[in-house]
């Protein structure tokens, strides 16, 4: 009879101890609950808390508008015809000189150019030694004279002092890179759709011959990945669209084939993250691509 009882008192014991177990359990859901709902409330009303009694709660100012920093077009000019080729022409060559004249203000730039020397001016008598002896942009694997004299070609041509301001340009004006070249660009191939009475911008045997460098040979290619990643692609991108033009209009006098860098070029493109242009650059190439495919 003893065993029974203890037993018995046992397994009581035991009920108790679950039973215990699952009042615990459900007191601490209900505390959860309660906490839980409340941090829902709080965060449905915002960072908003709860007023204590009598006071009155103050309506959260709204956030300010966002002010837009483009600059204001007028009626007047929404309201023009599209540009000409004439006033396109204007714009172009203003863009270029503007852009010197904001280099005359930049205070590395009255560091090299000593004398107060005009930027616009430098650059003139840069290109025009540039296109007075032009790179052989194809042959290399033929005659060793050539791979040498194009490894050597733009320390030959270049001064230091060109050569300084040119790698301070790119240094200093890195945010506006690709904006910059491509004013470059247009203004480089406007060509005779441009009247271009001081002769400022070379011929486009000039610049076939040197995107062929860039494009083409060891001697370009090697100074072009000396060149901060972003500068080497694009140089190989507008390079390449040089070639493609003088390959349509048949001024592609040193039979240079661009289809096999349109690839290799386009896989670079896609895979570097510094370009803001970077999906125009990419359909661009995407229909150079087809442009030869078809042809072949």
């Amino acid at each position: 009879m003893a065993k029974r009882a203890m037993e018995r008192k046992g397994r009581i014991r035991w009920w108790a101890l679950i039973l215990a177990i699952v009042l615990l359990a459900v007191l601490g859901g209900y505390f959860l609950g309660m906490e839980h709902g409340r941090d829902e409330a709080q965060t449905a009303g915002g960072t908003e808390k709860t007023s204590s009694p009598g006071k009155e709660v103050s309506p959260k100012p709204e956030s300010e508008p966002v002010v837009s920093k483009a600059p204001v077009v007028s009626q007047e000019i929404v309201k023009q015809m599209p540009e000409t080729q004439e006033d396109d022409c204007k714009r172009i060559d203003k863009d270029v000189r503007d852009f010197f004249a904001y280099l005359n203000t930049r205070n590395y730039i009255r560091h090299i150019e000593e004398g107060g020397t005009d930027t616009f001016d430098h650059f003139r008598k840069i290109v025009s030694r540039l296109a007075s002896k032009l790179p052989i942009p194809a042959g290399e694997g033929a005659d060793s004279t050539v791979l040498n004299s194009n490894i050597y070609h733009l320390f030959r041509i270049l001064e230091r002092k060109d050569i300084r301001l040119i790698r301070e340009v790119i240094a200093n004006e890195s945010e506006t890179l690709e904006m910059n070249i491509e004013l470059f660009y247009r203004w480089l191939t406007l060509g005779n759709r441009c009247p271009d009475p001081q002769a400022l911008r070379p011929s486009h045997e000039a610049l076939y011959h040197y995107a062929g460098f860039f494009l083409n040979t060891i001697g370009g290619r090697v100074y072009l990945f000396r060149r901060p990643l972003r500068l080497r692609l694009l140089g190989a991108y507008y390079s390449l669209l040089i070639i493609h033009e003088a390959d349509k209009e048949g001024r592609n006098l040193y039979g240079i084939d661009p289809y096999p860098h349109i690839t290799p070029l386009s896989k670079e493109v896609e895979l570097y993250p510094g370009l803001r242009y970077q999906h125009k650059y990419l359909e661009k190439l995407e229909e150079l691509e087809k442009y030869y495919q078809q042809r072949r």
